[in-house]
C-alpha cells in the first residue's frame, strides 16, 4: 500500500530544497546586480501610475497584469530561473503593447477578450501603422514622433531577445545554468534587457496617454518622466523644463 504521508514528505522536501537553492541565489543577485534590478522595481511602480490614472478603462487590467509579469520575471531572474525570467518579460512586453493597441482599436479589443482574434506583435510596431509609429504618434502625442522610433527599436530588439530563451536558441542558452544557481552573465544580460523593455513601455504609455492625464499636473508622473526621459525634448516641454536651442 502507498504510503501517501511519506510521499507528501518527499514532495515537501523536494521543494523545499529548491526554495532553498533560489534563496541563495537571490542573495548572490541582490548583492552583485542591485542597482539595476532596483531601476527595473522603479519602472515597474512608474508603469503603476499610468495604470491608476486609467482605472475603469479596459486596458488598465491589461496594464496589471503586464506589471506582475514583470514582477515575476524580476523573480525569476534573481531566484536564478533565467530562461523563465526572460518568457516572462516577453509577456510583459506583449501584453502591455496590446493594451495600448487595443486601446485605440476597439473592436479588435473586444475580438481578443472573446478569442476571436490574436494580438500581433509584429502589427504592434510596424514602421508604418504600429503604435509607436509617426501616424499613431502624430495622433496621440505630435510632439513624441521623432522619440519614438528609438523605443520602438529598443522594445523590438528586447522581444527577440527573450524569443530567442524561450525557442532554445544554442547562441544565447548555452551559458545558461542548467540547475538553479547564480549566473552573473545571465542575470547581467537579463538585467539590461529588462531594463531596456520596462522603458520601451514606459515611453509607450507616456506617448498614448500623456495629453490625456496631463504629467505636468500630477506630480509623481512628473517626477517619472523627469527621471527616465528629461532627455527628451517632448518631456521637458511637457513638464515645463527649459528646452536646448528653444
Amino acid at each position: 500500500m502507498q504510503d501517501v504521508g511519506g510521499e507528501e514528505k518527499g514532495i515537501l522536501s523536494h521543494f523545499i530544497k529548491l526554495s532553498q537553492l533560489s534563496g541563495n541565489v537571490i542573495r548572490d543577485s541582490t548583492s552583485e546586480c542591485a542597482v539595476t534590478l532596483g531601476e527595473i522595481l522603479q519602472l515597474e511602480a512608474d508603469i503603476g501610475l499610468w495604470e491608476a490614472c486609467m482605472e475603469g478603462r479596459p486596458e488598465a487590467q491589461q496594464i496589471a497584469d503586464a506589471r506582475r509579469e514583470l514582477g515575476f520575471a524580476t523573480y525569476a531572474a534573481c531566484s536564478g530561473m533565467y530562461r523563465l525570467a526572460f518568457s516572462g518579460l516577453r509577456t510583459f512586453l506583449e501584453l502591455s503593447f496590446a493594451a495600448v493597441y487595443f486601446s485605440a482599436n476597439e473592436l479588435h479589443r473586444r475580438q481578443w477578450v472573446s478569442d476571436r482574434r490574436d494580438f500581433s506583435w509584429s502589427d504592434a510596431l510596424d514602421e508604418e501603422n504600429g503604435i509607436l509609429a509617426p501616424d499613431f504618434m502624430q495622433e496621440f502625442f505630435p510632439g513624441g514622433v521623432d522619440e519614438a522610433k528609438a523605443y520602438a527599436a529598443m522594445a523590438a530588439k528586447s522581444y527577440r531577445h527573450c524569443s530567442q530563451f524561450i525557442h532554445g536558441k544554442s547562441a544565447v542558452t548555452k551559458n545558461v545554468p542548467s540547475d538553479i544557481s547564480f549566473s552573473r552573465e545571465s542575470l547581467t544580460d537579463w538585467a539590461a534587457t529588462g531594463r531596456n523593455a520596462a522603458q520601451a513601455v514606459l515611453f509607450l504609455l507616456y506617448g498614448r496617454y500623456s495629453v490625456e492625464f496631463r504629467p505636468a499636473d500630477n506630480g509623481k508622473l512628473g517626477v517619472s518622466l523627469e527621471h527616465w526621459f528629461s532627455h527628451l525634448k517632448s518631456v521637458r516641454r511637457t513638464l515645463g523644463l527649459p528646452v536646448e536651442g528653444s
